[in-house]
């Protein structure tokens, strides 16, 4: 995160916030000169105007596109930085998000600290609702054929905090409630889990506790030559319930970025080659088990949206560990 981040997005061309006044010249100018110029600036206006624009965007993989509204309080005060947002969002095959947002940044604290980034901390409330999920049994040996759907609601109440205290390193954590909901389906015309799966086979189908869930991070980056990030983190999950389905994860994902054309010692970005390697494991007691639902996943994309085995479906492979060895390489052809 940048010292003073702005709203930004991307429809094939750079958007950033836009206010009242530039939305209204804009699209008049494309009134009186239709083109693709005008045409594009008027959009790019209608989607950043500030305080509320409308978004298209998708909820989770899978849940198709969707339209909804987004509200932004942008208000910088001395060396803090504070942003408000509400977000909701609708798709076509009934999925929804809603979630609210305060952030707060500042600038590197203390004249020793060699920090090029700013100190970051978000509160948020958040709320999903994925009427149909796809879910082929936990393991890598799973089969296409034993696939079945089912319903999830995710609700999240927490905060997190990012605070560098170097060039190069930064420490932060989390900390948030969960409040899981999983259900089958009634639809006829869908193979709902129950059918296939029970608390067995999949655990926690029967009962979705509110859990605690803490995390302590380390963020490592480096620019130049070679462009790393690494975040390495350890998580408690604790079921405040009965304590049955409590589990630790340790979680390192690292990742590089490899420009192999460079003009004036200048690296081309939009040449690059991208190697990652991502190891999760999670640690139970005896008795205990890692809910179905809170497994790591591998195939197409994560629930985050965060790409990983592209040749197979979305949420393919479930299990509460995985490792993964990435490497993609990607080059502008045309402008």
């Amino acid at each position: 995160m940048k010292r003073f981040p702005i709203v930004c997005a991307a429809l094939g061309f750079t958007l950033c916030a836009a206010n009242v006044d530039e939305f209204k010249r804009d699209c008049d100018a494309f009134k009186k000169a239709p083109g693709l110029n005008t045409f594009k600036s008027c959009l790019a206006d209608l989607f950043t105007l500030q305080p509320i624009h409308p978004i298209v965007r998708t909820v989770v993989p899978g849940s198709g596109y969707g339209a909804g509204l987004n509200y932004t309080l942008d208000s910088p005060k001395g060396e803090w930085h504070r942003v408000f947002t509400v977000d909701g969002a609708a798709t076509i095959r009934g999925f929804w998000l809603a979630e609210t947002k305060f952030s707060l940044t500042h600038p590197k604290f203390g004249d020793w600290n060699t920090a090029r980034d700013a100190f970051a901390t978000h509160f948020y409330l958040r709320a999903m609702d994925l009427p149909k999920m796809p879910f082929y049994g936990v393991g890598p040996n799973t089969s296409r054929s034993s696939l079945v759907d089912f319903a999830q609601r995710d609700v999240r109440i927490g905060a997190d905090v990012i605070n560098p205290i170097a060039s190069w390193v930064g420490i932060g954590g989390t900390f948030e409630a969960i409040f899981p909901d999983v259900s089958t389906i009634s639809d006829p015309k869908v193979r709902s889990i129950q059918t296939v799966f029970d608390e067995t086979t999949a655990p926690g189908l029967l009962k979705q506790p509110t859990f605690v869930h803490s995390e302590f991070f380390v963020n490592l980056h480096h620019a130049d030559p070679v462009e790393l990030s690494y975040r390495v983190g350890y998580n408690f999950y604790h079921d405040t319930s009965t304590g049955h389905y409590s589990f630790r994860r340790f979680r390192a994902d690292l990742r590089h970025n490899i420009y192999p054309e460079r003009s004036n010692a200048q690296p081309h970005r939009d040449s690059v080659l991208s190697l990652r390697a991502l190891f999760s494991v999670s640690d139970t007691s005896a008795s205990n088990a890692v809910p179905f639902y809170l497994m790591e996943t591998l195939g197409g994309s994560d629930i985050n949206g965060d790409a990983g085995l592209r040749g197979f479906q979305d949420y393919r492979f479930r299990g509460p560990d995985l490792m993964l060895f990435q490497a993609q390489y990607e080059r502008r052809l045309w402008k």
